[in-house]
């Protein structure tokens, strides 16, 4: 079968690998429909990630839909030609995956939601658990999302889903656009404001926020400065939740002072055990399902392995120009 491997650092390469075959608490699925994740799968390809994907040779990718086409000696509750979505740390960019029935967890998707937004569905596992859902949103609060990535616009979807008031900051105007169209009230380009800047037009704005959401990989405006807005806007003993990104970079958010945050006392959230919170997982799929989040409205390219180096260098270096590509493991769909 076709697929993408991260040789070394630096290296990828488009090649045939053995198909795989299932353990007893294993299943395989056929892949419908991948995408790329911005961020990590750039840090993987550049040897940058610190954390489960810090290896090579390896299968770039993790973002997948498939249809389950074999099961494992011992899988009784999962059927063949169901469709899931999930996280996978064995890669999605190839033809079939293993599954741990046992392992990280799985979303099954409803019929209505289509392979390839089940795919980038994936995100909620980020952008919903860990910055949404374990934060206990109650509806007409105010939040501000920081960042306008694919997840922090999954992020910023998912709370205007629980009801909040949403505004959010980029450098982009692209994304911010995007933004407008999940339902986002306010949009506000760090790249033309000031932090200063806006923080004066977010407290005019909305006034106080109660939950700020860090949605970013890297703090890529020129001061560094991404902390300071979410900081000076929060309510006293308000909340904070952020992605967890991994990335082996000394200057990694390094002008973070915590004294701000114990400044105005703020609540610092993240996810749950991940047995605890998958719930919460298949929770997004029955939002999308449910018409409360427009996922589908993220998807701006499709591409096949053999543009995937393209899609990369897209994804890393003209922010500007794409949100979210789906990948398909060979030619057609």
């Amino acid at each position: 079968m076709l697929a993408a491997v991260v040789k070394k650092p630096g290296e990828l390469v488009i090649e045939e690998i053995e198909r795989p075959k299932p353990g007893p608490r294993q299943f395989i699925i056929k892949t419908l429909a991948a995408s790329i994740c911005n961020a990590t799968d750039n840090h993987i390809l550049e040897g940058i990630f610190d954390g489960s994907h810090d290896r090579y040779p390896q299968v770039l990718g993790h973002e997948i839909c498939g249809e389950v086409v074999e099961l494992g000696s011992e899988v009784t509750d999962v059927a063949l030609g169901e469709r899931i979505a999930m996280y996978t740390p064995y890669g999605a960019f190839q033809e079939y995956v293993p599954v741990d029935r046992d392992g990280y967890g799985f979303a099954r998707v409803p019929d209505n939601v289509d392979s390839e937004t089940a795919s980038i569905c994936e995100m909620f596992d980020g952008a919903f658990r860990s910055t949404i859902a374990c934060a206990g949103i109650q509806e007409g609060e105010k939040v501000l999302i920081v960042g306008a990535g694919p997840m922090g616009l999954t992020a910023a979807a998912a709370a205007v889903a629980k009801g909040a008031e949403v505004c959010i900051m980029d450098l982009y105007e692209n994304r911010l656009e995007k933004a407008l169209e999940m339902g986002v009230s306010h949009i506000y380009n760090r790249s033309r404001m000031s932090a200063q800047e806006i923080v004066e037009a977010i407290k005019s704005d909305v006034g106080e926020i109660d939950l700020a959401c860090m949605c970013i990989a890297l703090d890529r405006s020129e001061e560094e400065d991404a902390f300071y807005v979410p900081v000076e806007v929060l309510r006293e003993n308000g909340r904070m939740t952020s992605l967890n990104v991994e990335v082996k970079l000394e200057y990694h958010n390094h002008k973070m002072n915590p004294f701000h945050l114990n400044r105005k006392n703020i609540q610092y959230r993240h996810m749950l055990e991940r047995d605890g919170t998958i719930g919460d997982f298949q929770k997004g799929y029955d939002m999308v399902s449910q018409g409360k989040i427009p996922m589908q409205k993220l998807i701006t390219h499709r591409i096949t392995l053999d543009q995937l180096p393209w899609a990369l260098d897209m994804c890393h270096n003209h922010l500007d120009e794409c949100i979210k590509f789906i990948v398909y493991p060979r030619s057609g769909k």
